[in-house]
């Protein structure tokens, strides 16, 4: 499996120095000119230390995806490499300052994929760093420069929503009725359903067991420890990064709070594709009302911050549709529900861990171990008998978990149940097709006043303007709540200077993001060391939403009074508005960005969701779990998260996957 953070890092003296050079090449000390800051100019990456806390994140890869980024490391140092690209006999440590960012420039719009990718790779790491990077006193001395705050919130002590999580140090066996694999929105719901029947339950959580006390909200620190692989993963091509919670509470500990309903047509759209009534019949419906009403999803606390507004008020102008989003919070801090992206101090957010997880150990008998990772479930004569897991002992080393119990629910995750059925040996032909991502680019506005997109409420406003665009085919437009260090990654870098400056005004951007609901599926594999690899890459389709979505949200931004906006394109495509700009300017850029490329790196696309690798349906050929969320020729093996979903939502899947999840418990025997 994967090297754990902390493990040494295998790189040479050789590749560290390239390392360095690359990381001081991206981001070095700048003279600053009038209107630059002149201490943020000044910072090199290497003056935060970045150099270093990349290699300390390069080792939290695979040995694969390690193995490769060091090879891209000796082939950009390699002199007869260096003639080829730049036209210099000279590996990029011998170049000069100029040579070296126009050689990195040469690679970030190469005709080859591969150097496209390992670019990116370079330039994504080390700009998430140099903003993100902290020092003894949990700062960095770039944060003001930028207008950064960081959350001053104290730890809270414990509370009477804190649960009792245990960590397993030595050889363990354990006896359940149901052991359930990820303690996320479909987890957390089947928890407290068996839970409620009288079921010894056992939930396994991969990630942390961190709580309200626990969390320093701290953007690398919390990435790191928070999301799956440390923050790191993509496909495997890195044209797209993916963000998934792997904590307790998986993605609900970190996500948006936007919590919508399936839409109807969707529903509809699931239960004639999949042949799996349920979807569209009362069951459902109920199902839907019961996780949100324990949720506690409403729009009452839906408050709309500076980040939110221009959205709200550039469909205004434009006569687009929006409505107020439903949020599951209760009693939030409004000063602190930007930084709850990084798990949330108050507990206002209601996460599985503060609802149902809570429910599960507070009326039932369920037991939750935290940094236990499931390897394989076991099964004999077609039946499920338990999981064999690793967990840690107090050196690091790994320790054996075997657990016996009749009955697994797989809630791991769009990626890892997949995973962990491919590692189980299963031979269904679905597993880890159908992958579906929601594939995601923004657009920043900057604005005269101060936005501070990492403050208020994360999102409260939503258009569904384009979400049928074609068929039952579009996508949204949403807010993100970025911090610096996610800003940053998906900054264009057309120069140092040119991604400094626009950092530099990074407290007065707005970013509006198009969620593209896709129908070009991607694929999980596993790796010979039994982790988790993607295959994506939006089809003709997603790419005509993702253009069509990017525009979108340029016309919203200025319409909204952005004095600019940025795109997400490698090239680094932005608009700058003047006292003579008039709608044919607009309209002649907007034509210019419907033509850019955006897959495979020529633009940063993200994914927070990740659907359809087990998915439900009549057919074993054709899905993975029938309707009951049972798997196919493993009797008490089911699937409760959003890979079970016949397609693509559509909309952000917690509420969706919550109400699958409540079927498929009300399904277990």
């Amino acid at each position: 499996m994967q090297r754990q953070a902390g493990e040494s890092s295998p790189m040479s003296p050789r590749e560290r120095a390239v390392l360095a050079v690359v990381c001081d090449a991206l981001h070095p000390s700048l003279p600053a000119e009038p209107g630059d800051d002149a201490l943020l100019f000044a910072t090199s990456a290497s003056d935060l230390d970045v150099p270093g806390a990349a290699e300390a994140a390069i080792a939290r890869l695979s040995h694969e995806q390690q193995s490769e980024l060091r090879q891209f490391l000796l082939l950009i140092d390699n002199p007869v490499f260096g003639l080829i690209v730049a036209h210099t006999p000279r590996g990029i440590q011998r170049m000069s300052p100029e040579q070296r960012a126009a050689f990195l420039l040469h690679l970030s719009a190469s005709r080859l994929p591969q150097l496209r990718s390992g670019f990116q790779a370079l330039k994504r790491l080390a700009s998430f760093l140099y903003y993100s990077v902290t020092d003894a006193s949990g700062t960095s001395r770039v944060w003001p420069s930028i207008g950064y705050e960081p959350s001053a919130r104290p730890a809270p002590g414990p509370s009477a929503l804190t649960l009792r999580v245990t960590t397993l140090t030595e050889p363990t066996t354990l006896e359940a009725d149901v052991c359930i694999v990820g303690s996320g929105a479909g987890g957390g719901v089947v928890a407290a359903m068996l839970a409620a029947r009288g079921m010894r339950v056992l939930v396994l959580e991969a990630g942390t067991g961190d709580q309200t006390s626990d969390f320093t909200q701290r953007e690398l620190e919390s990435t790191q420890r928070l999301f799956l692989d440390s923050g790191l993963l993509s496909s495997r091509d890195l044209g797209v990064a993916i963000l998934a919670g792997a904590c307790l509470g998986g993605g609900t500990a970190v996500n948006w709070q936007t919590s919508l309903r399936t839409p109807g047509y969707i529903r509809d759209e699931w239960s004639e594709s999949s042949g799996c009534e349920h979807f569209a019949t009362g069951r459902f419906s109920r199902a839907l009302d019961a996780v949100c009403a324990r949720a506690g999803v409403s729009t009452d606390e839906s408050i709309v911050n500076a980040n939110n507004a221009p959205l709200r008020r550039g469909c205004d102008a434009l006569g687009y549709s929006w409505t107020a989003i439903a949020r599951n919070s209760r009693s939030c801090d409004p000063a602190q529900c930007g930084y709850c992206t990084f798990g949330c101090r108050v507990g206002g957010k209601q996460s599985t861990a503060n609802t149902f997880l809570h429910d599960a150990q507070a009326h039932g008998d369920a037991t939750i171990v935290a940094g236990c990772t499931v390897d394989r479930v076991a099964t004999l004569n077609g039946r499920v008998t338990g999981v064999y897991a690793r967990s840690r002992d107090a050196a690091g080393r790994p320790v054996q978990i075997t657990v016996h119990a009749s009955r697994v629910v797989a809630a791991a995750g769009g990626i890892q149940t997949p995973a962990l059925l491919l590692r189980s040996r299963l031979t269904l032909p679905q597993i880890g097709r159908n992958l579906f991502l929601h594939p995601a680019v923004g657009v920043a506005g900057i604005h005269a006043d101060a936005i501070r997109a990492w403050s208020g409420p994360p999102q409260t406003i939503l258009s569904n303007q384009f979400a049928t665009l074609d068929g039952n085919y579009g996508f949204r437009l949403e807010a993100a709540p970025v911090h610096p260090g996610l800003l940053a990654f998906g900054v264009p870098w057309p120069s140092a200077a040119h991604h400094r400056r626009l950092m530099q005004r990074c407290a007065n951007a707005s970013i509006a993001i198009a969620l593209v609901r896709d129908s070009t599926a991607g694929h999980v594999r596993v790796r010979r060391d039994g982790s988790a690899v993607v295959d994506y890459a939006p089809g003709a389709a997603e790419r005509k939403l993702i253009a069509r979505g990017t525009v979108e949200a340029i016309r919203v931004q200025l319409a909204a009074g952005a004095d600019e906006v940025h795109t997400q394109h490698t090239r680094g495509l932005f608009f700058r508005r003047t006292p003579a700009t008039t709608q044919g300017d607009i309209d002649r850029f907007c034509e210019r960005v419907m033509a850019e490329p955006v897959d495979r790196n020529r633009s940063v696309i993200f994914s927070a969701h990740q659907m359809g690798t087990c998915r439900m349906g009549t057919d074993p050929a054709a899905a993975v779990c029938d309707e009951r969320g049972e798997v196919f020729g493993v009797k008490g093996l089911y699937v409760a998260d959003a890979s079970a979903f016949p397609s693509s939502s559509g909309v952000n899947p917690m509420i969706s996957v919550m109400a699958l999840a409540r079927c498929v418990a009300e399904a277990v025997e």
